[in-house]
């Protein structure tokens, strides 16, 4: 019966021919830019591969709404005609066929120079201009080459160096080579695309015009590559000649220049390199805050007679005539013929977590001025700064605070312990000081600032292990500083006493550098060649794996001079299984051996240490702190993992640490970083957040951890893990899995609200909060340019509004970037909406916001 049938429809078929299918068969998305992630001005575009003629396609924001719709004849590329920043969800349809990803519109990130990792582009290649000059190693005759802009190759932007050379005729090597401005790098970045070379060579120029030159390894791919040098008078096949000649590097670097030699050619004769993306990399200064300019009043300093020692009469006025910048500096006067011990001048301050205070001071009257700065308890610290008796302007610096000449404490605390935020700032003139013992002097000031700790975000990566590299440069657009990754100690030392690091952690470590990224290394897991175990987490319990584990730590500073941060274990309070017992005191050994070892070699490395402390590990922590483990860290890594609430409860756990660190720390805090918490998305059992909440609760917590001084924020982490929704670990990140449906890398919303948050917070500095009521969080910051923003939202609730009093025009940006300038009406206020998601606010022209 069955073969009747075909036989039927075989004659079917020949009578009317194929039958053409009712829709499309094949329909695919797949991202043409990394991720799907845009800036502004850049068309959206996404690879389109479908056998229809032609599809269409709608896009829609995190709330559903659908913002845009089109339709196009098929072809490879998809142009979506979106172009206001945000998250949005695509939609294209073939016939009864769907396919589905996501894309992100973000602000470019800012150029502006903060505090930690800067990057200075010396070879973009975009132009001309640059100066980069071709070299034909002319003392070996014979070779012959160029160097030109390439537009049909690139890193990056549109074009890329090529650097060509032929050695048919003889010769030694080619080379192309430019000045530098006067930057005094840490270390040089760059990639690099060649056929057939298996080394480049490097040469840098210091400021002695010495030359120094070393070997940099290809792998032997034909694409792409990253280079990096983080060691100037070292490396492969080191040599240096001309100017000093005594191998040592005086920076800063005067001239840059790279190497095609005849002898990394393989099986030719000639052959070419391109590079593109050469950055220097430096350190750059710590972010201050202004807290004297005197180009106002409205800066809230007052003149103060010294009332408790009755008779002195003086002033504050603006002196226009004399300044160390600005318009204007503040003249403080003061005349002691009544009586009298001193005057001064005083603000209280938003409390400021300082950790320096500069100031510029000109007076050839003084033999020194006096300073008191008040703690968050009240208590008053007063020390005298000395003079040089010039008549010209002379900076002052202070590092500490419960310390100097003439030091003494008085009111709060009064236990001479400094007690940060500092609350209140003055400045005296004190009679005793006057040279000569005169009656009368006075002093100019401009310039006070406050040293602030470096804040970076930064997130939580698995490079060591499964994931790509190529992923990298999406972590740096998000506006991330920092990434925490590792180095496996069972990895990298299969030989007891030998160590190689494999090759994956150089590859990302350079490509961190490359994109500005700092690492925080965590050195961790177990290793069968000492105290065997069973399992990845088992610990080193005695001391000869204690020393080793040391001895390997050790080995990876050695290894990676870029790396600065070194954590010591991941989350020992809850995996260090085996005899170890997960214990505080088992943790302290082997803390306290890493800590003595690392720290005789390199004594500015950051030990970050302490367990990881969940919010449920609170006692495990505190019996860490009474057996004195913080005498073996600088920096207290927690881990306040709080998925299932919103994140302003953290503020609690991480105020329960500091409390804690002051207890066995004879009162002085020790910094705290955050080094992993996060959200969940996904179906899974424990009640995980849909995605616009985990991007709501991620910003909230980036906005709020400053307010509790927690310096580093790792948000956990920057990709799905996996593809299983059930499955908590696969469902943590910022961007979707490489095997997603949605596309390779696209985004999630909170990777756009992470991006937003990150560009508000950098290099701003927080300032304190203001209670605008209604329940609302108001944040108040000033960014990296000194100008004051807010971020609004509230705990829970309903949406309200907020009424913005301001003298001139206002930012305002949602959650997703979307940033818009509103006018205040003819009374001076603006009203905006706000909810649970945050809102930034910013101007310098705000003068308050309040709530119904």
């Amino acid at each position: 019966m069955r073969r009747s049938l075909a036989i039927v429809l075989g004659v079917l078929l020949l009578c009317f021919g194929t039958i053409a299918p009712a829709h499309a068969a094949t329909l695919a998305l797949t991202p043409l830019t990394l991720g799907n992630v845009f800036t502004d001005g850049q068309q959206v575009k996404v690879g389109l591969s479908t056998d229809a003629s032609s599809v269409t396609w709608s896009a829609a924001d995190v709330n559903g709404t659908v913002v845009a719709t089109g339709s196009q004849a098929a072809a490879s590329t998809l142009q979506i005609s979106v172009t206001t920043r945000g998250w949005y969800k695509l939609t294209v349809q073939a016939g009864t066929l769907s396919a589905q990803t996501t894309f992100a519109i973000l602000s470019p990130l800012s150029t502006a120079s903060v505090a930690g990792l800067t990057t200075n582009h010396v070879g973009d290649f975009e132009n001309t201009a640059e100066g980069w000059t071709f070299y034909p190693g002319s003392e070996f005759p014979g070779a012959t080459g160029s160097f030109a802009l390439d537009t049909t190759d690139n890193h990056s932007g549109t074009s890329s160096g090529k650097l060509a050379g032929n050695f048919s005729a003889g010769g030694a090597y080619v080379s192309v080579n430019r000045t530098l401005p006067s930057v005094n790098a840490s270390s040089v970045s760059f990639w690099a695309k060649s056929p057939n070379l298996t080394f480049l060579t490097f040469r840098i120029t210091d400021s002695t015009g010495q030359v120094h030159q070393q070997r940099l390894t290809l792998s032997g791919a034909t694409d792409w590559q990253p280079l990096s040098v983080t060691r100037f008078d070292g490396g492969k096949q080191y040599v240096h000649f001309g100017g000093a000649n005594d191998g040592v590097w005086h920076g800063p670097a005067k001239g840059l220049e790279i190497v095609l030699d005849k002898g990394a050619i393989t099986g030719a004769t000639s052959s070419s390199v391109s590079l593109d993306d050469f950055t220097l990399n430096a350190l750059s200064t710590k972010p201050t805050t202004p807290l004297g300019d005197y180009e106002s009043a409205a800066e809230g300093w007052s003149f103060y007679p010294g009332s408790e020692f009755v008779g002195a009469t003086g002033s504050l006025t603006y002196d226009t005539t004399s300044l160390q910048a600005g318009a204007q500096s503040a003249k403080l006067s003061g005349d002691f013929t009544g009586g009298g011990n001193y005057v001064a001048i005083q603000r209280t301050l938003v409390p400021i977590n300082l950790t320096a205070l500069s100031l510029w001071v000109k007076t050839s009257q003084l033999s020194a001025i006096g300073l008191r700065l008040t703690d968050a308890t009240g208590q008053v610290h007063q020390q005298r700064l000395t003079l040089s008796g010039s008549t010209a302007w002379q900076q002052l610096n202070v590092t500490t605070f419960n310390g100097g000449t003439s030091y003494l404490h008085f009111g709060g605390a009064d236990d001479g312990i400094w007690h940060g935020p500092a609350k209140a700032i003055m400045l005296t003139l004190d009679k005793s000081l006057i040279i000569g013992g005169g009656t009368t002097a006075s002093v100019n000031v401009d310039a006070v600032a406050a040293t602030t700790p470096t804040t970076y975000n930064g997130v939580g990566t698995h490079f060591a292990g499964s994931w790509a590299p190529d992923a990298i440069p999406l972590v740096s657009q998000a506006g991330a500083r920092t990434a925490r990754d590792e180095a496996y100690w069972p990895a990298a030392e299969t030989t007891a006493g030998t160590y190689a690091f494999p090759a994956k952690v150089t590859t990302y470590l350079q490509s961190f550098q490359s994109n500005g990224l700092d690492p925080l290394m965590v050195a961790d897991y177990g290793n069968c060649l000492y105290d065997c175990p069973d399992q990845l987490f088992n610990a080193p319990y005695t001391d000869a794996g204690r020393t080793a584990f040391a001895n390997y730590a050790n080995a990876l500073a050695n290894q990676y001079p870029q790396v600065h941060n070194l954590a010591v274990w991941n989350e020992w309070d809850v995996n260090a299984a085996g005899p170890a017992n997960k214990t505080p005191d088992s943790y302290l050994a082997l803390l306290k051996a890493t800590y003595t070892k690392v720290k005789a070699t390199h004594p500015d490395l950051t030990i970050v240490g302490g367990g990881d402390t969940d919010v449920t590990q609170q006692a495990w922590f505190q019996t860490f702190c009474q057996l004195g483990g913080l005498k073996y860290l600088d920096v207290v890594s927690i881990h306040p993992y709080n998925f299932l609430h919103a994140p302003e409860t953290l503020g609690t756990a991480i105020d329960q640490v500091r409390a804690t660190i002051r207890q066995y720390n004879g009162g002085v805090d020790k910094p705290i970083w955050i080094t992993e918490a996060g959200w969940y998305t996904g179906a899974g059992s424990a009640v995980p957040v849909d995605e616009p909440t985990q991007a709501m609760y991620m910003a909230r917590e980036m906005l709020n951890v400053p307010g509790h001084d927690v310096d580093r924020f790792y948000m956990y982490d920057f990709k799905n893990d996996g593809i299983d929704p059930a499955a908590a670990e696969n469902n943590f990140g910022l961007v979707h899995n490489e095997a997603d449906a949605l596309g390779k890398y696209t985004p999630k919303p909170s990777y756009v609200a992470y991006a937003t948050a990150a560009r508000q917070l950098r290099g701003a500095t927080f300032l304190g909060k203001e209670n605008p009521g209604n329940g609302l969080i108001d944040q108040v910051y000033a960014a990296n340019d000194g100008t004051p923003f807010r971020a609004i939202w509230a705990a829970s609730g309903s949406n309200t509004t907020v009424t913005v009093n301001a003298t001139g025009p206002v930012q305002v940006t949602s959650l997703y970037g979307l940033t818009s300038t509103m006018t205040p009406n003819a009374s001076g206020q603006i009203t905006v909406t706000v909810g649970v998601w945050p809102t930034y606010i910013s101007g310098s022209t705000v003068t308050s916001v309040t709530a119904p």
